[in-house]
């Protein structure tokens, strides 16, 4: 049964996997997923220890977490750091601190997407060494989770989720959401909150979910994240480093107060125990009965089949996207990039010109959908296909960057270069379903290239026909190419040579180990 308008399906009754949906007329528009084995803690705050300074990338390995070791760049580092003397908490309080309560800086703005128009980038004079040494225990909150080996991303400047607010103590001024474009709303927000924090030195950014909110609710959900925010200071100061002091909502539940927004009208849930706290997380907010419905979803037939949302999620899994008309994207992954390539396929509009730009515009419109829903990361790539008008490539880069304002992620965004590549920057929220549920290739070494099977048999008869005489031979090989050299029964036969196989996936497939050991007997 297909859905109609915005809503959530909130899959957990299988705890291999948790899935939330974000659904909009029966499309999927967002995802999030967590596995137990898998699970996020981007939000996690943690009293850490700086085991190691390095000046060359201005950056400190800190340890975490039962040892774990994050990655923390000096532009994570606050200012107030510069105190050596300061412990961990006494940092925290030091930074508590707003000069100027009434400023309107935005810093919660994360879905805009920033537009590169040069290289920039200015130099800071400071240098790791004067916020950090090995040995200092500092709190952190984890930014960004691990990707392959690449430690979790730290930052010291803490943040505190609400359902209208969020606290931010290391801001010094109070923000507005961007997404908040009413101009008298805007005031109006920033009145309430300044007077709701005239007692406190803790400041605030209005989320977009506080638009319309009565001061009321406001100041509650202001004075939650306040109490919250001593506990985990009184917390610190009683735990031993490293250790965790606050941790992120289940998995479900934060993924719905990620996902939740006004317009969402209905969430299913198809287990009772996470339909409480659903339930509990929309009295929070005041948003439950005639605002937004929330139903148990109690038939054997899974949830996102149910929905007909199951096979949408299962092609997040492939690298071709169908556009429609034959026009397809083509998405990989790399170590460096994400390649996005853009064919018109089978899509024929009279002329090569208005086809490119009709096969763009459609991909325009899927990429930011797509980026969203495998949370994609790092620099993106995008090849479109060519077009000698110039008000065609504006309009295609028009459409893309305002389909990527309706993602949370960070961005920055490129223009259309002469070759027809676009890029952008996108940071990964850590949610996607992608990287925990896939793995390399057995057959192909995660290369998706056949040939290097033909390129590695080669290899071992040359080899072979190199040898005199018949040997005995040890020859260590991935499983595919072995499995194809055992199956030979005439070229490698009538060399000889008696071979003892030892199958090991760890060898690249092109690059099989050949060791003669001693000569046959005559």
């Amino acid at each position: 049964m297909a859905l109609n308008g915005t809503c959530l399906l909130v899959n957990t009754r299988d705890a291999e996997e948790v899935r939330v949906a974000g659904v909009l007329d029966g499309q999927l528009i967002d995802v999030r997923t967590s596995r137990p084995d898998h699970q996020s803690i981007v939000g996690n705050i943690y009293l850490a220890e700086v085991t190691r300074v390095e000046e060359g990338l201005d950056a400190a390995f800190v340890s975490f977490d039962n040892r774990k070791i994050g990655f923390l760049h000096l532009g994570n580092i606050h200012p107030a750091a510069k105190d050596f003397n300061l412990s961990a908490v006494e940092l925290m309080r030091k930074i508590e601190v707003r000069d100027n309560p009434e400023s309107d800086a935005d810093p919660s703005s994360h879905s805009d997407v920033e537009v590169i128009e040069d290289d920039d980038c200015g130099e800071s004079p400071d240098k790791i060494n004067d916020f950090v040494f090995a040995g200092r225990k500092l709190l952190v909150q984890v930014v960004r989770d691990s990707v392959g080996n690449k430690g979790a991303t730290l930052s010291t400047y803490v943040s505190l989720a609400g359902s209208f607010v969020v606290l931010m103590p290391s801001l010094d001024r109070i923000g507005i959401s961007r997404r908040i474009e009413d101009e008298d709303e805007r005031q109006r927000l920033r009145d309430d909150l300044a007077d709701i924090v005239a007692d406190s030195p803790l400041p605030v950014i209005a989320r977009t979910a506080a638009m319309l909110q009565p001061k009321k609710v406001l100041r509650a959900d202001f004075r939650r994240l306040e109490r919250r925010w001593q506990s985990l200071l009184t917390a610190a100061q009683e735990s031993e480093c490293p250790a965790l002091v606050l941790e992120e909502e289940s998995p479900a539940v934060r993924a719905v107060r990620e996902l939740f927004h006004g317009g969402l009208e209905k969430i299913v849930v198809d287990q009772q125990e996470i339909y409480a706290a659903i339930e509990v997380f929309l009295k929070e907010k005041g948003a439950t009965g005639a605002r937004v419905e929330l139903a148990l979803h109690d038939k054997s037939m899974p949830l996102f089949e149910s929905h007909a949302i199951e096979d949408q999620y299962q092609r997040l899994f492939r690298q071709k996207v169908p556009l429609g008309k034959g026009a397809s994207l083509v998405i990989q992954q790399t170590e460096a990039l994400v390649a996005i390539d853009v064919n018109s396929g089978r899509l024929d509009a009279h002329n090569l010109e208005d086809t490119a730009f009709t096969t763009n515009m459609l991909a325009a419109k899927e990429i930011s959908r797509q980026a969203r829903l495998r949370d994609l990361g790092g620099i993106i790539v995008v090849d479109f296909i060519d077009m000698r008008q110039a008000k065609h490539r504006r309009e295609v880069e028009a459409t893309l960057r305002n389909e990527l304002m309706n993602d949370r992620a960070r961005m920055k965004c490129g223009h259309i270069g002469s070759f027809g590549l676009m890029s952008f920057t996108r940071r990964r929220t850590g949610n996607g379903p992608l990287r925990p549920a896939a793995a390399p290739c057995r057959v192909c070494s995660a290369t998706g290239n056949w040939t290097q099977i033909e390129a590695g048999k080669f290899r071992v008869l040359r080899k072979l026909r190199s040898l005199a005489t018949p040997h005995k031979v040890l020859i260590r090989a991935h499983n595919s190419l072995a499995s194809v050299l055992k199956r030979d029964t005439n070229v490698i036969p009538e060399l000889g040579h008696s071979i003892e196989w030892q199958d090991d996936i760890k060898v690249p497939v092109g690059e099989p180990v050949i060791q003669a050991q001693q000569p046959l007997a005559d």
